[in-house]
C-alpha cells in the first residue's frame, strides 16, 4: 500500500503576518538608511562651518577615477622634504566630506594637521568652504567611464557589462552622479583666481610642467631638485610600489567582506576610446552640459 501523500495548508493569518513583516521590515531599512543619511549630511555641515579655513589649505577636488590620488601624492611631495613614507595617504591629505560625514574626523581634529593642509574631495565648488586654494582636476571622459566601469567591478560588486555601465554613467546613476554636471560646474570657476583647473593627461604627459604649475599657482618656493624628485616618485612604478598608501577603500572593502582588487590599474590615458564603440566615444564627446547646482537632497551621495 503507497504512503498517502500530506499537503501542507500554510494558515492564511501566517501569510498575512508574513507580508506585515516583510513590508515592515523593508520599511525599517528605508527609516535606518535615511537616518543614516541624515547623520552624515548633519556631521558634514556642521564640520564644514566649524572648519576655519586657512590661506595655505588647498582642496584638491575632482570626479572619482580622475587623477585625485596621483595629485594628492604630488602634493605630498611637494609640501614635504625626503621622509619615511606616511602609513596611509588620508593621514596626512585627509578626505573632507567623507571624514567629517562618517565621523572619523572632527574640525578640532583638522585643526592639529600641519600647515599647508591638503584635502581630498569629490565635490563641486559650492559646497567647499571659502578662503582656499582649489585644484580641479580633469580628465577625459572616456577614460574616466572606463575605469569607474573597473571600479564598480572590483570593488562595489556590479556584475554588469561595459554597455551596462555606460547607460548609468551617461544617466548619471552612479555614485556621485553625472560626470558632464560635475565637469561643468568647476569649469564655470576656471576664471576665479583661486581655482586651478588640471588636466589627468598632462600630469602623464609633461609631469615636470604640469607640477611647475602647481607650484607657481599655490606660491610656493620650491627648488628644481624638490621638484624633480616630486616628478620621479610620482611616476607610476613608484607608486605602484607604495600602493597600501593610496588604496582608500582597503578598510571599507574587508568590512564588506569583498576581496581587495589593484587600486592603481594602469596609470595610462586613451584605453577608453580603445574599449567604447565609436557611437558612444561620440556621444561622450559631444554632451555638453550647464553644470546644474546641487540640491541639499542631492548632497548625500558625495558622502558615502
Amino acid at each position: 500500500m503507497r504512503p498517502t501523500k500530506t499537503t501542507t495548508t500554510r494558515d492564511p493569518l501566517q501569510k498575512t503576518a508574513s507580508r506585515v513583516l516583510g513590508v515592515a521590515t523593508s520599511a525599517i531599512d528605508i527609516a535606518v538608511r535615511n537616518l543614516d543619511n541624515a547623520r552624515r549630511i548633519a556631521n558634514f555641515l556642521r564640520g564644514r562651518m566649524e572648519l576655519e579655513v586657512r590661506p595655505t589649505d588647498v582642496f584638491i577636488s575632482s570626479y572619482p577615477r580622475s587623477g585625485t590620488t596621483l595629485t594628492q601624492w604630488i602634493l605630498y611631495l611637494l609640501a614635504h622634504e625626503e621622509q619615511p613614507d606616511p602609513a596611509h595617504l588620508t593621514k596626512v591629505s585627509p578626505w573632507f566630506e567623507r571624514s567629517l560625514a562618517i565621523g572619523e574626523l572632527t574640525a578640532s581634529d583638522l585643526e592639529s594637521f600641519p600647515s599647508p593642509r591638503v584635502f581630498k574631495s569629490h565635490l563641486p565648488r559650492q559646497w567647499l568652504p571659502d578662503g582656499a586654494r582649489y585644484i580641479y582636476v580633469e580628465r577625459d571622459g572616456l577614460d574616466v567611464l572606463l575605469s569607474y566601469f573597473h571600479f564598480y567591478r572590483a570593488y562595489l560588486g556590479f556584475k554588469g557589462t561595459l554597455d551596462d555601465f555606460y547607460g548609468r554613467f551617461m544617466d548619471g546613476r552612479v555614485q556621485y552622479g553625472s560626470w558632464f554636471d560635475h565637469v561643468a560646474g568647476w569649469r564655470e570657476r576656471a576664471d576665479d583666481p583661486d581655482v586651478l583647473i588640471v588636466r589627468y593627461e598632462d600630469l602623464l604627459g609633461d609631469r615636470k610642467a604640469s607640477i611647475e604649475r602647481i607650484v607657481e599657482f599655490l606660491g610656493w618656493d620650491r627648488s628644481e631638485r624638490w621638484v624633480d624628485r616630486a616628478v620621479i616618485e610620482s611616476g607610476f612604478d613608484a607608486m605602484k610600489r607604495r600602493e597600501s598608501v593610496f588604496d582608500h577603500a582597503t578598510a571599507l572593502l574587508l568590512e564588506r567582506g569583498v576581496s581587495p582588487q589593484s587600486f592603481l590599474r594602469s596609470g595610462q590615458s586613451g584605453r577608453g576610446e580603445d574599449a567604447l564603440s565609436e557611437a558612444q566615444a561620440r556621444e561622450i564627446r559631444e554632451r555638453s552640459s550647464t553644470g546644474r547646482r546641487l540640491a541639499i537632497r542631492g548632497l548625500v551621495s558625495f558622502l558615502q
